[in-house]
């Protein structure tokens, strides 16, 4: 009977041990790629409470404080150390790649003392209301080092350009959400200004460094210079190449036989 209940007892911590593992292991998983899994598409649920909070395109006046609750009694935490995160630009690449939707490249500016680490920007493609299944992509933002700016490119997948359908034509997104620190991770001065909006059409196109041809000029060497210049004449005679006697040693040659002949004829 001992025995029997000891293996129960083992059985069972066995098997909540390896339940207790998994979950665990669950955990500590990809939670994107858990949440694609097990939802569809990535969904933007995360934006729309900020959308009711803050409204769009707004900013509020930085307090000169924050005044914030801590188990010790309440205290005010100073707007220089809680800094703010501000959209500087947004442009759209003028290429789209296959498969995939429309590029853009924001540029992010860290209005702080501190570096900002693991914060979120989310872009959200729109046609008329959002939905918690609009098209949207959210990037984790590595560091912004303090008081500086980084660059970011966030692409939106390819339903941003088939939202809807007139006469059996698909109709491509008008308007994008850009939402910084779209979880509401960190305390801002500013909040007000995380959220801005802007008509598709009206955002600038990225500027391409266009590659100019460069002509192709060829370069005679020296060789081929003196080729053209001075062309080779093929002597007429040995004598011309410099092969036996020379033009003026025949000529002088000829001039004392004839001069011999004279003299002989003289003699007789």
């Amino acid at each position: 009977m001992k025995r029997h209940s000891l293996l129960c007892r083992w059985m069972f911590a066995v098997i909540a041990g390896a339940l207790i593992g998994n979950s665990l292991a669950v955990a500590h998983a990809d939670e994107a790629a858990l949440r694609r899994l097990l939802h569809g598409p990535d969904r933007c649920d995360h934006v729309i409470p900020m959308l009711l909070r803050y409204g769009v395109n707004n900013d509020s006046s930085p307090a000169a404080a924050m005044n914030t609750f801590h188990p010790y009694g309440p205290i005010a935490i100073p707007a220089a150390e809680l800094g703010d995160l501000e959209l500087i630009s947004i442009t759209r690449h003028a290429d789209t790649a296959a498969g995939c939707g429309p590029s853009f490249d924001l540029v992010i500016k860290n209005c702080s003392t501190r570096d900002v680490c693991g914060a979120h920007v989310t872009l959200v493609g729109l046609l008329g209301r959002i939905r918690p299944t609009s098209p949207n992509v959210t990037t984790k933002l590595d560091s912004i080092p303090a008081g500086q700016a980084i660059q970011v490119t966030a692409t939106l997948p390819i339903q941003s350009l088939a939202m809807g359908n007139l006469n059996g034509q698909a109709i491509a997104m008008n308007q994008v959400l850009v939402v910084l620190d779209s979880f509401d991770q960190f305390m801002e001065s500013n909040e007000a200004n995380n959220l801005r909006l802007y008509d598709a059409a009206t955002i600038p196109v990225a500027a391409t460094a266009a590659i100019e041809p460069t002509a192709t000029t060829e370069t005679a060497t020296p060789d081929q210079v003196t080729n053209v210049s001075q062309p080779v004449i093929e002597p007429a005679s040995p004598s011309d190449s410099g092969v036996g006697l020379s033009s003026p040693d025949l000529r002088s040659a000829i001039d004392q036989f004839t001069d011999g002949t004279a003299t002989g004829q003289d003699a007789s």
